[in-house]
This record gives structure tokens, sequence and C-alpha cells, in this order.
């Protein structure tokens, strides 16, 4: 019985083994664009330029590190969904936002947003998450916005 259980457990670590390395070679983003479906992995989030997007994703990086709240403001969308808490708020416009920011644009939402490259952004069909959820970002009306923020 004991020899049953020692091959089927090393049976099982063997397929485990051999499951598991196959999983890069079929599944993934890379694999979609190795087979020429597509150059633009913010595509499932409806982006439809990856270089226009990665680009507004580094100027607005530019304008929370350098602290330009005015040139943040202009890149959300309004009403703008803060959530907190548990709670949802939703911020009516730029100067409401403007008045908010250093509530809304904590150091734990700045800092998430400055250490993201673009590059290892999670995108769904939701949009392109920045860090653990604290930004959420789109296209909306062919403009690349700020959607939604998590604070802590």
């Amino acid at each position: 019985m004991k020899r049953m259980r020692w091959l089927l457990l090393t049976m099982g670590i063997v397929l485990m083994a051999q499951a598991t390395s196959l999983v890069p070679q079929v599944s993934g983003y890379d694999k979609y664009v190795r087979e020429g479906n597509s150059s633009n992995r913010y595509e499932v989030a409806g982006i439809t330029n990856a270089g226009a997007f990665e680009a507004f994703f580094e100027k607005l990086q530019e304008a929370v590190k350098n602290s330009d709240k005015t040139e943040v403001a202009k890149q959300v969308r309004y009403p703008l969904r803060v959530n907190k808490d548990g709670k949802s708020q939703f911020i009516r416009d730029e100067q409401q936002f403007l008045e908010e920011y250093n509530r809304i644009m904590t150091e734990k939402v700045k800092e998430a947003f400055l250490q993201q490259k673009v590059t290892d952004t999670f995108v769904n069909d939701q949009g392109v998450m920045v860090g653990n959820g604290e930004i959420w970002l789109g296209q909306f009306s062919n403009r690349f916005v700020v959607f939604a923020i998590n604070v802590e």
C-alpha cells in the first residue's frame, strides 16, 4: 500500500510539473500577440491606441510627481468615483477635485501610481489598474482618463 501511495504521489508531481511548464507556452497575452492578433495589450479595456495611452500615463505620472494638481484634475472623468472605507463618493467636477485633492490623492495612491510601470499594469474589460487598484484608468469618448480612485 505504501508503494502504491508513493507511486501515485510521484505521478501526481510529474503531471503537475508537466502541466505547469506548458502554461506559459499555451496561454497569456504573449501567445496572443505572437499569433498576430494584436500588439495592443490594452485592447480588452477598450483602449484603441497603446502608444497614445502609454504617453498619457507618463504625462499623468509627471503631473502627479510635480504636484501639478490642475493638470491631474484635467485628466479625470467626472463624476469621479472615490472609494474609501467601503463607501463610494462621487466628485462632481474639477473644482471639487482640486478642493479635495489631498484627501483623494493620498501618499499611498501617489506612491502606487509613481512606482507603476505602464507595461506592468493589470488590464481587463473594466480598465487599466494601477498598483493594487488604487487608480483605474480607461478610454472614454476617445479620451484617456482616470475614472476611479480607491483610497486606503
